[in-house]
């Protein structure tokens, strides 16, 4: 009996998981776009984290800055973040 409620245990603790990719999602969006980032690409990762490449023409105090703004959003589980060879967006003339 111990072992199906263990199980059952674990498969809500999944769902639950999965049911906030979205705010994950929303939230990454929001943060980017308020903060004018476009030269970025993102992706979401099965276990909920965020995988993301900024382009090189993003100054490094930047990067680090709105890495930060979405490792401490509450509906992030976490971040992967990197630099990708290229820019994702023209960059402004």
């Amino acid at each position: 009996m111990r072992k199906v409620i263990l199980v059952a245990g674990l498969c809500l603790a999944g769902n639950l998981a999965f049911a906030g990719a979205p705010e994950a999602e929303d939230a990454v969006t929001n943060i980017l776009f308020d903060q004018k980032m476009e030269n970025a690409s993102y992706s979401f990762r099965s276990d909920g984290f965020v995988d993301i490449l900024f382009g090189p023409a993003v100054p490094e105090a930047e990067y680090i800055r709105i890495v930060e703004l979405i490792k401490k959003h509450p509906a992030v589980p976490g971040v992967l973040a990197g630099r990708g060879k290229s820019d994702y967006c023209p960059i402004g003339k």
